[in-house]
């Protein structure tokens, strides 16, 4: 009878051990997806948070998971001590009893890299390009919201440029470029309008084949640039390839309403059906009196981390803060309090309570300064916003620089003994 009852113990171990191994990477996997997914999500809003209260942001990535297991079993006979009756004297053991003993451990280790190496703080700081924008209009998000979060001003229309920064003491100019993103989604989601990027060849004078030699056109190569002979053969011309980002609009949209109002707004060419889509070098750039019509739309973009200040904007911050200047308050001209809601009421907005507890119903919540800081579960045009976001902190949709990108210190941490 020992000997079967060891034996069943071994079968248990053994079945243990297996689904201890492969298993346990379906029970785990969920697990670390949902904790990162919760973790990622609480910085970003903390970061949000932080800003709106003129604190500096800090990021902490989480660069590898690598999880241990470890499993221990242990199988032995026991002696079983028998009493005489009425007797403090043990008698001699006649009896063995198997024992069995299993026992398992995770033991992850987690490296964690500060987001402070020189490229990513450039990433944070440099203006996006116009094909970022087009890169975010060409997904699912409507264009209305990559515009009012990408963008600083169209045409000299202004997008709340004072709120791309610590918060200031004057309400923002915004109201001329809502409507402008109003028309264009109007526009949209009729199928009357889309982004076309075109790589278009400049070609320069011809140049004399006696002063191209074979080192040159290696130079120009690996330049960027082409050298190409002319239809008669007797000549060079360089080529330049850029690439171009135009507005198509249906011929069907220029006798609409909303084409009428948007040409006045953004002082374009009207009858036209592709405006160039352009980037302004010199930053904000605000519409001057008798400026002849454009064909081209000039947009000034935001930064990562303007588009972050704007966002905290929509944080709620409680009415004690704001009364002690722990955050500053903006102000109408005849003093009473701006409410930020008209900014970005409909795109993004951080609730606050007091409690020990994240509220419920929050579908991300943060602690700081003594208020809970969340988004509703039920805001979903907010955490729509969010989602965009969080892989926009990824994506460095700017100029990229030449140069080697650095990498920040990895601090790994064994979770366990």
């Amino acid at each position: 009878m020992a000997r079967a009852y060891m034996i069943l113990s071994l079968v248990c171990l053994w079945g243990g051990g297996c689904a201890f191994g492969p298993q346990s990477l379906m029970r785990t996997h969920g697990r670390y997806n949902a904790a990162y997914q919760q973790v990622d999500s609480e910085e970003l809003l903390l970061n949000i948070v932080r800003l709106r209260y003129g604190d500096p942001p800090a990021e902490v990535e989480v660069s590898a998971i690598a999880a241990q297991y470890e499993l221990s079993a242990s199988v032995e006979a026991r002696p079983f001590y028998g009493m005489e009756s009425g007797s403090n004297i043990f008698r001699s053991f006649s009896t063995v009893l198997p024992f069995a003993g299993a026992g398992g451990a995770t033991r992850p280790t987690i490296s964690l890299t500060p987001v402070n190496s020189s490229e990513t703080i450039a990433r944070f700081l440099r203006p996006i390009s116009p094909e970022g924008v087009v890169f975010f209009a060409e997904t699912s998000w409507p264009i209305s919201t990559v515009f009012r979060l990408w963008l600083e001003g169209i045409n000299g229309v202004p997008n709340a440029p004072s709120a791309s920064g610590p918060t200031r003491g004057f309400p923002p100019e915004y109201a001329d470029f809502r409507r402008i993103v109003e028309l264009l989604q109007t526009i949209q989601d009729r199928g009357e309008l889309t982004f076309r990027k075109v790589e278009e060849e400049t070609l320069s004078d011809p140049i004399a084949t006696d002063r191209v030699t074979g080192e040159t056109l290696l130079e120009a190569r690996k330049a960027g640039y082409e050298y190409r002979l002319t239809a008669d053969k007797k000549a060079w011309q360089l080529v330049t390839k850029c690439r171009r980002v135009y507005l198509d609009l249906s011929p069907r949209t220029l006798n609409s309403a909303e084409y009428t109002e948007l040409i006045l707004l953004l002082n374009l060419k009207p009858g036209l059906t592709r405006y160039e889509v352009t980037q302004s070098t010199v930053g904000f750039i605000e519409q001057r009196p008798n400026i002849p019509p454009s064909d081209k739309l000039i947009l000034v973009t935001r930064s990562l981390i303007q588009v972050f200040y704007f966002l905290s904007h929509g944080v709620a911050v409680t009415v004690e803060h704001l009364a002690s200047g722990l955050a500053k308050a903006t102000f109408e001209p005849d003093g009473r309090l701006f409410d930020w809601n008209k900014v970005t009421g409909d795109l993004f907005i951080v609730k606050s309570c007091r409690g020990k507890k994240p509220p419920q119903g929050a579908s991300v919540a943060v602690p700081y300064r003594g208020y809970w800081f969340y988004i509703d579960d039920t805001d979903h045009a907010t955490k729509s916003t969010f989602i965009l976001m969080g892989p926009s902190r990824q994506l460095d949709l700017g100029a990229v620089p030449s140069g080697r990108r650095g990498a920040g210190p990895v601090l790994t941490l064994p979770v366990g003994r």
